[in-house]
């Protein structure tokens, strides 16, 4: 062990080897243990590790009968397994049982800054921070402190004795990225700081804000803000290479949204009814009386909204227009002000945080919670001078493929001016043909009635095109572009879909100012396929127009057009949503499938080179926006700060960031609980695709590349939130697999035909791959009219009878069929689901999502209040069960992130948190602790899965979810160590990393997580990652009180109702029909583990 490790992880290890003698010491495979249903289970030696002692009896003969009676209805047979086993201990639980571990270790994780958070929220209730605002800012750069007596002094940075600020940054962004002024408050007194460019100390705005002292001496600094992660980004500590362990974010947004987020169905309906309030409006609000629980419970969640929602405190913004619009002079004259409005909002963002926090500890209790949203804000990418090639490559293959479609659209331009019939082309006509007049001086005549000498009448000089439009149609005239002097056509003008001449499953486009784009079908062809005659149009309703041309909604084309009629586009948000352009990249599919045609090579061309630059024109204002701030000016940075900072010989040395002189990084913009299901949101990042060789700039992620002598080490969890509901559904009958959903979870393979996505494929007659789709839509909430109209996207010329016939199949083989409860048993009257494959499930789901307070089944976090049954009644279904599947995903993720950082902090391996994308974690690690880190990786999943397991009365788990499928280890970032990340802007494949198995890994570590004997403190390259250094107030988890949360999410400690589970394993008679296939009867021989899993 180190001789420099902390005096926490001395005493955590010392307890574990007390215990146990070596914490993951790998051991002889044993006999394969399998429960009833014949899923593979644990290892004895990993089972003891995980659930070492009994609480909950096992599955009863009855549950175990009515299983087998389930699985065989629905054509499952399970018969025994061989699958090799991994086998060993792993390190000591900090407690009685695997609940109490995860409430030592989060709480040893959120320590101290948990603590400190509580004190400040309770001390700002308490007026304990009621500092004076200071009457006059000085603007002098750096940091200035303001005191509660009075005294106004120059700071290195806040005092280490106000271990909490409520913190604020302003910036110029028409000038810069780099930050312009902040304040904070504590306790004790106002700090402002200002920018050496603001005051006019430095030519460049290239400064961060430091908020430690170089001797912090182990004091913590909790940092409170409102959508924090933008502050975070300008704060110097938080760009360094090696992270600080005594500095902490919490957003005071996140804690908004999971207490009284909104939902995306209810924010239009509250900005009526505030609109109506801040009006006065008594009628609207009389008549709109349900919406106002609604209101009095929820806001929207900018900082104006959420001040108003709890505190009463109206906050005017219009001083922020400065920085928004404004140059670094415009705030320089106009200091006082900007830097009132900055203390302003920490004022509030204070207020707001005090009553906000209690409410958020009292909708999520478990202090891993919290410690996984301090992690999530720690996010940290470093690119090098690729980076810029990458954005310039790009633009550039932009450039030329948009000069390249605009070409050939101009062909065609050029074509349909020559077309000598136009009103008679199905396209053409829609095309404004009036011609576009000379417009002529008026001449000047002498008296003999001749124009005098210099006097002919001349174009005017100012009018379109010189002149040179003349005699053209207005269409053509509209393409004028005065900076080139030519006409300019590109794929999102309105004559583009005329001109390329595009259908949609053969029928010429048309767009309808109220409708959007459509297309046109012969009348008596529609009627006969909406009949029933195929082609699929049956269900489609053509759009209408008023007779009456003085009508507001009248349509001349569709009103006087007796032989055709017009139907929109198909729009992914649903028929009310109208198509605004078939060349969006959305549209891509239906190109690529034929649906959406043209008969032109030259369209055809076009329509090819406008995907190839689809994915760089919907993502390069936001990539292009990254804050990336580079060790060494000049190193690579391009921004005008940089080069400014570059050229300053007093600012020329690196900033300290421990990256390198041509390396910089990244603070993505992280709102660790941006939804109501308390999922992280972020705009690049989070939703970059993966490389494709048919998308400009889709190599994005690869670009974030580790420095020398680090990996990135990371893994994605196999079927997350898809077993998490299996689980539900499982433990209702005691046992992993013991219902068909979770058994085709767990022991379903693509190869014979037995998961969930190749029996949903097959009832479909789609593809797997498509499958997925539903049956994530409808586990996340999503109905049968969702199905048919997803069915029918898939498959456009598909018949609406048929579309149908094929969800009704699907549902009733998966959710089942609907009926009430018998009278006299519990919940009598109430609607369940019964004969699916997934009833049980939904079953669970429902009744948590219908719960007075619903609560997730892990962490028992609660929903928000905007859809608690007492808000929301009966509305918002899909909202509420799609908050219960991935709310628990969420939980999911917070425990694996404090389980991972809990380990390198007690084994002292040298990794830090880089980026995590749902279900997919990265970290950036040390070259010589990526198998250590890889191994704790592995054990943290183990532990998840395992109180997941615990917490619905299951003490067991199966063999094939208990680890990561695989661990990568890599230099970039990527989805899979093997894509080679070619792309028309990236055409040489980038080096391939590796997965390692966890039987791979325990061979290279010997299942140890201790470090080798006789290592010090210097891992090597001199650099270090993590600072797991004493931090004051910190806590071990041994000192932790180990008392558990309630089982209340799901009641396992109530004995089964046997009747209730059988009802709701009954099914009527299978109806006759062409997807009888569903009820194939399916007998799984063996599964090995070189098996991909099926589901991934």
């Amino acid at each position: 062990m180190r001789s420099g490790q902390s005096g926490l992880a001395r005493r955590v290890l010392c307890r574990m080897q007390q215990r146990r003698g070596t914490s993951s010491r790998a051991s002889t495979p044993a006999a394969q243990r399998t429960n009833a249903v014949g899923i593979p289970l644990l290892g004895p030696q990993l089972q003891q590790s995980i659930f070492p002692t009994t609480r909950f009896p096992p599955a009863t003969p009855t549950q175990q009968r009515i299983s087998q009676a389930h699985l065989s209805q629905q054509g499952i047979t399970p018969t025994p397994t061989h699958a090799p086993t991994v086998d060993f201990t792993l390190p000591a639980l900090q407690g009685q049982t695997i609940d109490e571990h995860f409430q030592r270790i989060g709480r040893a994780e959120a320590e101290p800054f948990l603590s400190l958070a509580t004190q400040a929220a309770e001390e700002i209730q308490a007026g304990l921070w009621d500092v004076p605002m200071p009457d006059r800012w000085i603007m002098q750069a750096g940091w200035t402190r303001y005191g509660r007596d009075g005294r106004v002094e120059r700071v290195v940075a806040p005092d280490r004795e106000d271990r909490v600020l409520v913190f604020d940054v302003e910036v110029t962004m028409q000038d810069s990225a780099y930050p312009t002024l902040a304040v904070a408050q504590s306790r004790n007194a106002w700090y402002a700081w200002v920018s050496p460019y603001l005051s006019g100390d430095s030519t460049h705005a290239r400064h961060l804000i430091p908020l430690l002292h170089r001797d912090q001496g182990g004091q913590p600094r909790l940092v409170v803000g409102h959508n924090v992660a933008f502050d975070r980004a300008r704060v110097l500590e938080a760009r360094r290479l090696r992270k600080s362990g005594v500095l902490g974010f919490v957003d005071t947004m996140s804690l908004h949204v999971a207490c009284g987020g909104l939902c995306n169905q209810q924010r239009a309906p509250w900005k009526q009814y505030a609109r109506a309030v801040e009006s006065n409006d008594l009628g609207y609000l009389s008549a709109h009386a349900d919406v106002q629980g609604l209101f009095d419970t929820s806001a929207l969640n900018s900082l104006r909204d959420v001040a108003r929602h709890y505190c009463g405190i109206t906050l005017d913004k219009s001083a922020r227009d400065v920085f928004v619009s404004g140059a670094i002079g415009d705030v320089r004259r106009g200091f006082a002000e900007a830097t009132q409005y900055c203390a302003r909002d920490v004022a509030a963002t204070g207020q707001v945080f005090s009553r906000v926090f209690g409410a958020y500890l009292e909708k999520c209790p478990h202090p891993v919670s919290f410690a996984g949203m301090l992690e999530m804000l720690d996010a940290y990418l470093p690119v090098d001078r690729g980076w810029d090639e990458y954005v310039e490559r790009c633009e550039h293959m932009l450039e030329e493929l948009t000069r390249q479609v605009g070409g050939k659209l101009r062909e065609l331009a050029e074509q349909a001016l020559r077309c000598e019939r136009p009103l008679e082309d199905p396209w053409l006509r829609h095309l404004d043909w009036r011609v576009q007049p000379l417009r002529m001086t008026k001449g000047k005549v002498g008296r003999d009635g001749r124009y005098v000498e210099g006097g002919e009448p001349r174009p005017y000089a100012r009018q379109r095109g010189g002149g040179r439009l003349a005699g053209k149609p207005q269409w053509y005239c509209d393409l004028w572009d005065a900076a080139s002097g030519d006409i300019r056509v590109s794929v999102r003008a309105r004559a583009a879909p005329y001109l390329l001449r595009l259908t949609w499953l053969g029928h010429p486009l048309y767009h309808s100012r109220r409708h959007g784009w459509t297309f046109r079908v012969p009348r008596g062809e529609f009627d006969h396929k909406a009949g029933g005659g195929g082609g699929g149009f049956a269900g489609m309703t053509p759009v209408a127009s008023p007779m009456d041309p003085a009508a507001e909604d009248y349509d001349c084309v569709v009103a006087g057009d007796a032989l055709g009629v017009y139907v929109k586009v198909p729009h992914a948000d649903g028929a009310q949503a109208n198509c605004g352009s078939p060349l969006a990249k959305s549209y891509q599919a239906a190109v690529d499938d034929g649906t959406l045609a043209s008969a032109y090579p030259l369209a055809r061309d076009a329509m090819r080179l406008n995907a190839l630059c689809a994915y760089w024109v919907s993502a390069r204002a936001r990539i292009k926006s990254q804050f990336v701030v580079w060790d060494q000016p000049g190193g690579g940075g391009s921004s005008r700060a940089d080069q400014a900072a570059a050229e300053d010989p007093a600012t020329r040395t690196p900033l300290g960031l421990g990256l390198g002189s041509s390396r910089g990084v990244i603070l993505p913009m992280v709102v660790p609980m941006g939804t109501v299901t308390r999922r992280a949101v972020e705009a690049t990042w989070m939703t970059a695709a993966n490389a494709g060789r048919g998308r400009v700039g889709s190599e994005l992620k690869a670009m974030v590349r580790a420095p020398e002598g680090i990996r990135f080490v990371g893994a994605d969890v196999d079927s997350e939130e898809l077993w998490l509901a299996a689980l539900l559904g499982d433990a209702q009958l005691g046992g992993h697999g013991a219902t068909a959903l979770g058994w085709m979870t767990l022991q379903g393979t693509k190869a014979q035909a037995s998961d969930l996505h190749s029996r949903s494929a097959a009832i479909l007659g789609i593809s797997r791959g498509a499958a997925k789709v539903f049956n994530y839509g409808r586990i996340y909430g999503a109905g049968l009219k969702h199905a048919v109209a997803l069915l029918r996207r898939f498959n456009p010329g598909m018949a609406l009878p048929l579309a149908q016939q094929k969800a009704e199949a699907l549902y009733r083989a998966t959710k089942g069929q609907r009926s009430r409860r018998a009278a006299g048993a519990a919940g009598a009257g109430a609607m369940f689901w019964h004969g699916g494959a997934e009833s049980f499930m939904f079953n669970r789901l429902e009744a948590i999502a219908t719960a007075a307070d619903p609560r997730t089944p892990a962490l028992s976090a609660g929903i928000t209040g905007a859809l608690q049954r007492r808000v929301a009644g009966t509305q918002h279904m899909t909202s509420r069960v799609n908050w219960a599947v991935q709310s628990s995903g969420v939980d999911y993720l917070h425990m694996l992130l404090v389980a991972t950082r809990y380990l390198a902090r007690t084994y002292q391996i040298d990794m830090r948190f880089a980026l995590s994308v749902h279900d997919e974690v990265r970290y950036m690690v040390h070259e010589r602790h990526v198998h250590r880190a890889a191994l704790a990786l592995q054990v943290a999943n183990a532990w998840v899965r395992g109180l997941f397991s615990f917490r619905v009365g299951i003490e067991d788990l199966p063999a094939g979810v208990a680890f990561f499928s695989a661990v990568d280890i890599d230099w970039v970032l990527r989805k899979e160590v093997d894509l080679d990340c070619v792309t028309p802007t990236n055409p040489t494949p980038v080096a391939p990393g590796r997965a390692y198995a966890v039987h791979e890994t325990l061979e290279l570590t010997g299942g140890r997580l201790e470090p080798e004997e006789n290592v010090g403190d210097d891992v090597g390259g001199g650099f270090r990652l993590a600072d797991w250094s004493p931090v004051l107030g910190a806590v071990a988890p041994g000192d932790v009180d180990g008392s558990t949360l309630p089982l209340t999410a799901v009641d396992v400690a109530a004995p089964p109702d046997d009747a209730w589970l059988a009802a709701q394993a009954s099914a009527s008679k299978p109806r006759p029909s062409a997807s009888s296939s569903v009820h194939t009867r399916i007998v799984v021989r063996a599964n090995t583990s070189t098996q991909k899993k099926s589901t991934k």
